[in-house]
């Protein structure tokens, strides 16, 4: 027996949670799917703009607030904005509230609207009308290109190495820290890092960071900056670490493309910021106007569907965004350490 729903969401991230929620709450018949890892990352986000997803109903889902988090370039810099941490086990009660979630893989997508399959690795099959790719960059289901106005380019990185320390570290990064562009002292050469500290649920994470590069810098290259940093050595550094997390963010990613029958959605959908590798707040502010576009092109059977929901997964103010924010990344892969 096949199921049939309105809507598939592929993958269960804050992305596709958060847009399945929202087309729940349309009264759409919405599936989310996927294996239901679980949420580890860390996420940073500006606190007012977290307080202003309407998504959320009002739940705070902050784990931390830092009103005076700072910034290092030639001096200090107070940002006077307050900045967060997510509590990842409160945003995903959140989102999951009313989903109805299918835990597995999808191995496939056959055919188009409005008859679309979807199929699980466990053999279950599923028909929707409308299929949504809202697992991660690069999208498996949604192809990207390119026009002679957008050259093709690979994505840059951003890429970490970060420790959580069982308590803050001394001097200035025990107190929370956007970026610390100061080269750490007698550092090992290297590329153009930053360092980003701030309290975590179980200590204080501080991460060494490239914020963007192509070709990609391990992660791993980085421990010894990180290390001169805290002016300690690696193995030192290793044997302090309540945990370690290694850091690799898609900077760029070109739109999926208009005109096919799978839509991507969250970073599937070019979402990461190519400035700054945010993405995750991105998704949860575009989702309910995402999902109105679901609803509309539902009530429609005519309708190209996929074509009404691209729109408004990259309206036009969007896309011209987004060419500026390519435009920086494009000036920030160039620059040295002094610039």
């Amino acid at each position: 027996m096949i199921d049939a729903v309105d809507v598939v969401v592929i993958g269960d991230g804050p992305a596709g949670s958060a847009l399945a929620s929202a087309c729940r709450r349309r009264g759409i018949d919405a599936l989310l799917v996927g294996p239901d890892d679980a949420w580890s990352a860390t996420y940073g986000a500006w606190a007012d703009e977290v307080d202003a997803l309407t998504l959320l109903d009002g739940h705070d889902v902050l784990a931390s607030r830092h009103p005076d988090v700072a910034a290092w370039a030639n001096r200090r810099h107070v940002l006077g904005r307050t900045y967060g941490v997510v509590d990842n086990d409160a945003l995903r009660d959140v989102l999951r509230a009313d989903a109805d979630h299918r835990v597995g893989r999808v191995s496939a997508v056959e055919g188009a609207a409005p008859h679309h399959r979807v199929r699980l690795e466990s053999g279950e099959a599923i028909s929707a009308r409308l299929v949504i790719d809202a697992a991660g960059w690069p999208s498996r289901f949604a192809a990207s290109t390119r026009s002679d106005r957008w050259p093709a380019r690979p994505p840059a990185w951003q890429t970490a190495f970060g420790i959580v320390l069982p308590g803050p570290p001394a001097g200035s990064l025990g107190t929370p820290t956007f970026m610390d562009f100061r080269p750490p002292p007698r550092s090992p050469p290297g590329p153009v890092t930053f360092c980003y500290s701030l309290p975590v649920a179980d200590g204080w994470l501080v991460e060494e960071t490239v914020l963007a590069a192509r070709p990609a810098i391990e992660p791993e290259s980085l421990v010894g900056r990180l290390a001169a940093r805290l002016g300690c050595d690696v193995g030192d550094l290793r044997a302090r670490a309540v945990r370690t997390e290694h850091v690799r963010i898609p900077m760029g990613g070109a739109r999926p493309r208009h005109g096919q029958p799978v839509v991507a959605f969250g970073a599937a959908a070019g979402y990461v910021n190519p400035a700054s590798g945010y993405s995750v707040v991105r998704s949860m502010q575009m989702a309910p106007a995402v999902a109105d576009a679901v609803a509309a092109a539902a009530a429609a059977p005519g309708a190209d569907a996929a074509a009404t929901v691209w729109d408004a997964v990259w309206p036009l103010a969007a896309r011209r965004a987004r060419v500026l924010h390519d435009y920086g990344l494009e000036v920030l892969v160039r620059l040295d350490a002094a610039e």
